[in-house]
């Protein structure tokens, strides 16, 4: 009878620029740092039952290899870090012939690929299957016996990788020297600093688009795919006769060019069209601008402002509050006021940081009277389905409807705002003056977003009702990972499961009231 072991790693399947036929040069591990042994486990719930992962990892280990028991998988089962070799054990399972039966040993590295395999058979002339697992095993390791592991940096996997892909444009520019330039010069509405929309197949870049006579240059600020390196330029733009539509010459992640088309929104939204490694079907992808502040601010509506107060929460538990940008900025006192059965607490306040262009600030509570908060109770996170139902705790019309929090509840009804705007979620949570700034939750009781504005009848030139936006918390995630020193976000809620009433009677005490002067 065949017992089957159970998946242990997941190939990648990505086409790379150089070989990965499997081989049995041991000395390829030299690339490696460490090497990963899942555990071997069986259908019926045993581990190791034969004692061959043991055994395998003993001779690793006489070898000099460092043998990991865990490591952080990718979601296709590959190690995160390609220093990580994966060595895999498989082997049938023969009730009645054991001459029959084999041992393979495969090791890959962190894209799936076979960079070493072996095997082992357990012979007709063993007595039990614990005697022919050890021949197996053993003759599996054999190529182990003589070599001793010495790491050499040219063979890592990310070496050979990178000395395979065609050379590109480098620039003496860091993120320092561009926005000195972009702050001391006048500079065109394209010119700036931009990070990636990380939405279906586009990875995390930070970049900057600067003009070189008739010529923007994309350059590398920082990227997740180490191929990348600082001051390389990522693209080529060059203007069309259409106001906003350029011609891009772009360099894929294998740094191969790729001719197509971007256009620029609002003095904001980069908009680049490629195609889909995987699918070969072609997508949008988006570039949103940081730095500078855009000349025509960050708000949907200007309609929607309150300068006299607004809602905010707390993101840390020593003072840290978000709210809108617009809710604070040109304030010269800001008042943080909290809500208790027993009373208000008011503490006075400061800007930290703030984004105007999104429409994100970050307050510091900076008041002698004021003690660190018990742990937040929900955690931030950026991912909402339409249809979604969600709710808010704020202080709207708060001279008039009282000082006491109000609560609103509603739907995600778009995952994006107006004209298409993807900083921002449509919901159908009323909102009133005062609302702006307070935290959108989910129903987990988890932050996605920062209730912001509604849709104005005048401004459309027609009836609208009950049409709002927040800014997606991505954008509140940007601000605070600025900041040199912080702790981390937390990322689950713990009032998820419990009915509304009662979530509210915990989250409520981490909303507050802000009143700007």
């Amino acid at each position: 009878m065949k017992h089957l072991i159970k998946p242990l790693v997941a190939c990648l399947l990505l086409a790379l620029a150089f070989s990965s036929f499997a081989q049995r040069d041991v000395t390829v591990l030299n690339g490696y740092k460490y090497i990963y042994l899942p555990p071997l486990t069986y259908q019926d719930g045993t581990s190791d039952r034969w004692g061959i992962r043991n055994s395998v990892k003993e001779k690793l280990m006489a070898s000099g290899l460092a043998v990991l028991d865990a490591v952080t998988l990718t979601p296709q089962g590959t190690p995160a870090n390609c220093l990580t070799a994966v060595c895999t054990i498989d082997h049938t399972n023969n009730a009645y012939q054991a001459a029959s039966d084999y041992l393979y040993l495969k090791i890959l590295n962190c894209q799936g690929q076979t960079i070493y395999t072996s095997q082992g058979a357990t012979g007709a002339l063993v007595l039990t299957f614990q005697q022919g697992w050890r021949k197996a095993t053993k003759e599996s390791l054999r190529d182990f016996s003589s070599y001793k592991y010495k790491f050499d940096e040219k063979s890592t996997f990310e070496s050979k990788l990178f000395g395979s892909l065609p050379p590109v444009e480098k620039l003496n520019e860091n993120e320092e020297t561009l926005k000195k330039y972009f702050s001391e010069t006048t500079i065109d509405p394209l010119e700036g600093i931009y990070k990636s929309y990380q939405a279906q197949g586009m990875t995390y870049y930070k970049v900057a688009i600067k003009k070189f006579g008739t010529t923007y240059k994309m350059i590398i600020i920082d990227a997740e795919y180490r191929a990348w390196q600082p001051g390389e330029v990522k693209a080529y733009f060059e203007q069309s006769s259409m106001t906003g539509l350029f011609s891009v010459k772009w360099y894929m992640g294998d740094k191969r060019p790729y001719e197509t088309f971007g256009s620029f929104d609002d003095d904001a939204i980069l908009t680049i069209e490629l195609k889909d490694n995987q699918t070969g079907q072609k997508r949008q992808d988006k570039f949103v601008k940081m730095f500078p502040l855009s000349s025509n601010g960050g708000n949907v509506n200007a309609g929607t402002k309150i300068k006299a107060s607004g809602s905010g929460f707390f993101i840390s538990t020593d003072g840290l509050v978000a709210t809108n940008a617009h809710v604070v900025e040109r304030s010269q006192n800001i008042t943080v006021s909290i809500s208790h059965e027993t009373g208000n607490s008011k503490y006075k306040a400061k800007i930290l940081l703030i984004d105007n262009k999104n429409d994100v600030a970050i307050l510091k509570i900076e008041d002698e009277n004021f003690t660190s908060l018990a742990n937040l109770p929900f955690g931030i996170i950026e991912d909402a389905e339409i249809g979604e139902k969600v709710f808010t705790i704020g202080y709207p019309l708060n001279d008039i409807m009282g000082s006491n929090y109000k609560v609103n509840d509603g739907i995600v009804s778009s995952k994006s705002g107006i004209a298409d705007d993807i900083r921002y979620y449509q919901i159908s949570v009323p909102l009133q003056p005062g609302n702006s700034g307070g935290p959108l939750f989910n129903k987990q009781g988890n932050i996605i977003g920062i209730t912001s504005a509604r849709l104005n009848s005048k401004a459309v030139g027609t009836e609208v009702e009950n049409v709002n936006y927040a800014i997606k918390s991505a954008y509140l995630l940007n601000l605070y990972n600025m900041l040199p020193s912080r702790s981390k976000i937390n990322s689950s809620s713990q009032v998820a499961g419990r009915e509304l009433k009662d979530q509210i009677k915990v989250l409520k005490d981490f909303v507050c009231l802000i009143v700007v002067n």
